[in-house]
């Protein structure tokens, strides 16, 4: 009989630790849950400026549901704290397993003296008590402050184009901001400020901590003189303005002009000779045009020349007179031609049509006017001679 009962108890023995790990997975234990009635935030130790206000998210927790008072201890004279849930002021908190969202809000007065302030808040309830410690730092510099920074300080444009900034507005302080966008430029100048995500707004909401971009054009006008010109850009809230300054920097515009003297569009010339046509070069632009060449394009196997044909410099707003000589082909017929000239350099150029009447030659009068002549002679001489008989 003993060998059968040991051998029972052997296979009961086994039973009992292979079954050991199955029960052992179906009741797992849940170690996020809280264990005890307790309070707590992230963040117990916060810095802001005298007249701001202090912000703490509170955690209240408890193994079962559970409800508890709340209570802020040591607040300085002329502090006032407030707790707040679900968008009302509350009082209490229904404590469980997960915390219900709760914030502190301490008032500090803008005649507190700067220094650390230690706080306490408590929680009560069914006559357990659990307590929190935080401290407030008053200072000046806690604050936090608005800057208002471009990409590029400076650019630079030809006059009558828009430079264009980007311009960072950022927010450092503990609370969210509306700004009012302006700007600011010299006499004549378009200069606009807008949000880059709301090209038609002119305010920018700004959340503490966070960042928005700016877009700042300034247009100068067609003719403006070159230069350095300032601009500004300024963002203003009930609680700060800030303000940037940018440098546009205008080198100036490049045009020309061309056309003759006395602003007569057409000219005469002889088949068998040469004509001079006078032209005047004008820079209207705002800044000197260097290496004007001067060309032209006539009728085939006509011939132009220039008594210069390169004009070193021609400054702002200045004129330059050419002469330039047309000689037409051998075989030019009367009648009108057209002649194009050019001015033209790296950075402008202006063309004219000049029409040119091509006279018959001279040489041709002559022979007309003699063979009239020879032929009255010879009229006269047969009236004499037969005239008689």
């Amino acid at each position: 009989m003993r060998p059968v009962r040991t051998l029972v108890s052997l296979a009961m023995t086994f039973a009992l630790l292979t079954a050991t790990p199955a029960i052992a997975q179906e009741t797992p234990t849940d170690t996020s849950a809280p264990t005890a009635f307790g309070i707590s935030t992230p963040y117990p130790h916060i810095a802001v400026q005298a007249g701001d206000q202090a912000s703490f998210d509170i955690a209240v927790t408890a193994p079962d549901p559970t409800s508890a008072t709340l209570d802020v201890t040591g607040l300085p004279d002329g502090w006032t704290a407030t707790f707040r849930g679900g968008g009302f002021e509350i009082g209490g908190v229904t404590a469980g397993p997960t915390a219900p969202e709760v914030s502190l809000d301490v008032n500090v007065p803008v005649d507190a003296a700067e220094g650390t302030y230690d706080i306490g808040v408590t929680a009560d309830a069914n006559g357990t008590s659990a307590s929190l410690a935080l401290q407030i730092r008053v200072s000046a510099q806690a604050g936090g402050e608005v800057t208002l920074t471009p990409d590029f300080p400076g650019l630079r444009v030809p006059a009558g184009e828009t430079a264009s900034f980007s311009v960072e507005l950022r927010n450092d302080t503990p609370s969210d901001l509306q700004f009012e966008l302006s700007s600011v430029g010299p006499a004549g100048w378009n200069v606009t400020a807008q949000p880059s995500n709301e090209p038609q707004a002119a305010t920018v909401q700004v959340d503490s901590g966070s960042t928005a971009t700016v877009s700042v054009e300034a247009a100068s006008p067609p003719r403006a003189e070159s230069g350095q010109y300032s601009i500004s850009v300024q963002a203003a809230s009930p609680e700060t303005t800030v303000e940037a300054e940018m440098i546009v920097e205008i080198v100036g515009s490049f045009s020309l002009d061309l056309t003759t003297t006395d602003q007569r569009l057409s000219t005469e010339v002889s088949a068998d000779g040469s004509s001079e046509v006078e032209l005047i070069v004008t820079n209207t632009g705002t800044a000197p045009v260097q290496s004007v060449q001067l060309s032209a394009t006539p009728p085939r196997n006509w011939e132009v020349s220039f008594a210069e044909e390169v004009l070193a410099e021609i400054g702002a707003g200045e004129s330059v007179a050419v002469v330039a000589t047309v000689t037409p082909s051998e075989q030019a017929i009367a009648g009108d031609y057209v002649i194009t000239f050019d001015a033209s350099s790296e950075e402008a150029e202006a063309s004219v049509d000049i029409r040119t009447t091509v006279n018959p030659s001279a040489l041709w009068g002559f022979i007309g006017i003699a063979l009239i002549a020879l032929t009255l002679a010879g009229l006269a001489w047969v009236f004499r001679r037969f005239g008689r008989r």
